[in-house]
């Protein structure tokens, strides 16, 4: 027996008008996950943080084994294809990590902590440089306790502002810290913000109005378990809202970034429970400009994952990176694109031996993207600093997707043509 007309009708408009099996002209092609163009790793260390330069390069800092009793901060400029120019230290008081680095007027300057004079904890630290990276003036500054600076943004009268942590000063164990300080690094004005228990702050945005808005967690408000925490300041440093959000587990915002439309997105990670236990997946919340919850997103699947940095991209959606468990144990570097409404476009994990991770990302002038982290060694051996860098996304041809809905529209005739025959 033959197939009918109207069996072979409703298999082409089944064709037509089933999203991803075949389409009836070559319209949008599907985006393809990235290749890595080029990879570098180099001395012990870990990568916190990347920013492209106006030439194209980049320039990146975290900490790196200095040989000495304790890490020493490092600032290092690199060519657009991954090519180390030039690399300087700066070992404040020993036992010092840089957080995050900015370019500002001609040169760079880095926000960190460093041991402090006085003591075991660790201070502020903060360093400015020409654009070879020579130190022009270096701070570190604190109290009795630890403090620490995560974030530092060029302010738009010309002065700095840094987010971070204090277990020093305000009323808990630890208080969200925001410092004002000149060009020349002098304390204009410090705040704190938090409760009665550990409450941190970890990414800074200016906002249009000369405000603040900052990202973190809280143990003081919310469920009890740290929760993500979001606070809105004026200019002046005074609170005018905060907010967090959480359910009966942990959550932890370590990004935030400002949305397209005047919203912001904070990425983090979440705790789940599942028939497997606990464990926590890469978190991406989204709010309005009055910090109201408008969706969230959990990635990772069943391994544990993390983000601990995300951009906007050019087409409106975002990119994250972080860490993934490993099936064989440990950690891989995990690099996710998103659309405008969270949604996966793409997920790409890149392995290593012992932990990897990625702590920051952007999207190059290209239309790549770099990620800064670290390159596990192995269990016992720590890390190497890691640049990546992943081509610019591309598309499958949509002839070729149309070609191959139409192949499954053969194949699916075919089948059903052989069962008629067997009647």
């Amino acid at each position: 027996m033959q197939i009918s007309k109207v069996s072979l009708l409703c298999l082409l408009s089944f064709g037509l008008t089933t999203p991803g099996v075949f389409f009836a002209a070559p319209a949008e092609a599907a985006v393809k996950t990235p290749a890595v163009e080029w990879f570098c790793t180099t001395e012990k260390g870990e990568a916190h943080f990347v920013e492209q330069t106006k030439d194209g390069g980049y320039v990146v800092t975290g900490w790196i084994e200095s040989g000495q009793e304790g890490p020493d901060v490092f600032l290092a400029k690199y060519d657009g294809k991954g090519n180390r120019l030039w690399r300087k230290t700066y070992r404040g008081s020993g036992y010092s990590d840089g957080h995050c680095v900015k370019a500002v007027g001609g040169g760079f300057i880095i926000a960190g902590e460093t041991k402090s004079r006085d003591g075991y904890d660790h201070d502020v630290y903060l360093v400015r440089t020409d654009e070879k990276g020579d130190r022009i003036w270096e701070k570190n500054f604190g109290g009795e306790r630890c403090d620490y600076a995560w974030s530092v943004q060029e302010t738009k009268d010309g002065d700095f502002v840094i987010a971070g942590g204090t277990e020093s000063y305000g009323a808990g164990i630890y208080d969200v810290y925001l410092v004002k300080l000149t060009a020349s690094g002098n304390i204009i004005w410090e705040k704190t913000y938090g409760g009665a228990g550990s409450d941190c702050g970890y990414a800074l945005e200016q906002l249009a109005d000369g405000g603040y808005l900052i990202a973190g967690n809280s143990e003081s408000f919310g469920t009890g378990n740290p929760d993500l925490y979001l606070l809105k300041t004026d200019g002046d440093g005074k609170m005018i809202w905060q907010k967090t959000y959480g359910d009966t587990g942990s959550e932890y915002g370590w990004s935030l970034v400002k949305a397209g439309d005047g919203g912001y997105l904070i990425a983090g990670e979440k705790e789940i429970t599942g028939d497997q236990g606990g464990g926590f997946a890469g978190y991406l919340l989204k709010v309005d400009p009055e910090g109201n919850a408008l969706w969230e997103k959990t990635f990772g699947g069943e391994n544990g994952s993390t983000f601990y940095a995300a951009g906007q991209v050019k087409d409106g959606g975002y990119i994250l990176t972080g860490k993934k468990e490993s099936p064989g144990g440990g950690y891989d570097h995990y690099v996710v694109k998103t659309a405008k409404n969270g949604d996966s476009v793409w997920e790409k994990t890149t392995a290593g031996s012992g932990v990897n991770s990625g702590y920051a990302v952007l999207q190059t002038k290209d239309g790549g993207f770099v990620v800064a982290g670290k390159q596990g060694i192995d269990r016992q051996a720590g890390s190497e600093i890691l640049l990546l860098k992943l081509k610019p996304e591309s598309k499958l041809p949509a002839a070729l997707l149309w070609l191959a809905g139409l192949a499954v529209i053969v194949a699916a005739g075919g089948l059903l043509f052989a069962k008629n025959r067997r009647r």
